[in-house]
């Protein structure tokens, strides 16, 4: 999803009846009662940042539900996004699970329908807009609306981190007003001796600068937000996409990229950044814990500039997605832990200082430091 802002400012024990899916499949009763059998609650996520941040919410969980185990499993970005469809169908299927992108799992009945849980939980009074990217219609496209396949415990904002020491020695007195003027920064750390920008480009983090630059050029988000959502007659194939992948591409050949990107994951990337072999790292705010961790005060962060000078900015903001499979063998204690890290204190200081998400919850919810 894409967001705009000008400043800085993301804008961006009880039961229940069962409920009809869009896609069609009559859901199960739901019930908020998590017992007092011993149970292991099996969660699958990505490689990196995701394994000790959910760790960290599963031991909050245990202390609270001590009979709950919360074991954490992981694979890398691109190997869940090919491999979750089977994972979901086998025979040894996780109880909560990250998901990349819904696709065809919704109408092939992979997922389950939240809609009860959240009329349980009260998930359906909460702001509506922290579930748009996790409501999927009846024909399984995601529009914003529909039923709720997803839900986790924050959300990501993309940007440009940057090494303090090395953004000095280019004379970077304050984050670049416009694209020109990040080109010209990028152009001076290559002359400088410095390779310009560190990112993944295995596993999909050139697509931040790319949606980025199409957002700028166009002066809005609304191409990219109707093109996210399958609005119809949305195009993402624009003179603003086209411009911006042509100066990407521009990037890359001048050496603002480093030569073996396609070759760098996100594993890789936030560890050669702290390594000091770039000057810029465009990526997203689940890296500042690492990042903070790894070098106190040596880097910054800002939002990537716009096309004109005074400008809205643009960044892209989605949940950090859950979903509770089909086949789960404890669906309803999974959906506990959903509403657990929305809603306990502790989770969601955990969401801002492990996971360096926004935290998700209702709106009267108390902020994390």
């Amino acid at each position: 999803m894409a967001a705009a802002t000008a400043a800085g400012a993301l804008l961006v024990s009880a039961c229940t009846p069962g409920a009809t899916s869009e896609a069609g499949k009559s859901s199960k009763p739901v019930s908020t009662d998590i017992g007092a059998k011993p149970i292991t609650l099996n969660l699958l996520v990505t490689s990196g940042t995701d394994v000790p941040f959910f760790t960290a919410l599963g031991k909050r969980f245990h202390a609270k539900h001590t009979n709950v185990t919360v074991k954490v499993t992981s694979q890398d970005y691109g190997a869940l996004t090919t491999n979750i469809a089977h994972i979901l169908s086998g025979s040894n299927v996780p109880d909560l699970v990250r998901v990349p992108q819904f696709g065809n799992l919704i109408n092939n009945r992979l997922l389950t329908n939240l809609d009860p849980y959240a009329k349980s939980y009260g998930w359906d009074v909460w702001p509506r807009s922290q579930f748009a990217s996790t409501r999927v219609a009846a024909d399984g496209k995601q529009r914003g609306t529909g039923s709720l396949y997803g839900a986790g415990p924050g959300f990501g904002l993309t940007g440009v981190y940057y090494d303090k020491a090395f953004a000095r020695r280019i004379g970077m007195a304050r984050p670049p007003a416009t694209v020109a003027e990040f080109e010209a920064l990028l152009a001076k750390a290559k002359s400088t001796g410095l390779q310009p920008i560190m990112i993944n480009g295995k596993d999909g983090g050139t697509l931040y600068p790319l949606q980025n630059l199409q957002m700028a050029y166009a002066g809005n988000a609304q191409g990219v937000q109707d093109w996210n959502f399958a609005k119809p007659g949305a195009n993402i194939d624009t003179p603003a996409t086209v411009k911006a992948a042509t100066t990407l591409r521009r990037w890359a050949q001048a050496g603002y990229l480093p030569t073996d990107v396609n070759a760098i994951d996100q594993t890789k990337a936030p560890a050669e950044f702290i390594k000091g072999k770039a000057v810029f790292f465009p990526s997203g705010n689940w890296q500042a814990p690492g990042l903070d961790k790894a070098g106190p005060d040596k880097f910054g962060f800002f939002l990537f500039p716009p096309g004109e000078a005074g400008g809205s900015s643009w960044a892209m903001t989605a949940a950090s997605t859950l979903g509770i499979p089909a086949k789960s063998s404890h669906a309803d204690v999974a959906a506990a832990f959903l509403n657990f890290v929305q809603t306990d204190p502790q989770a969601r200081q955990d969401t801002v200082t492990l996971g360096g998400l926004v935290p998700a919850g209702p709106a009267d919810a108390a902020v994390p430091t």
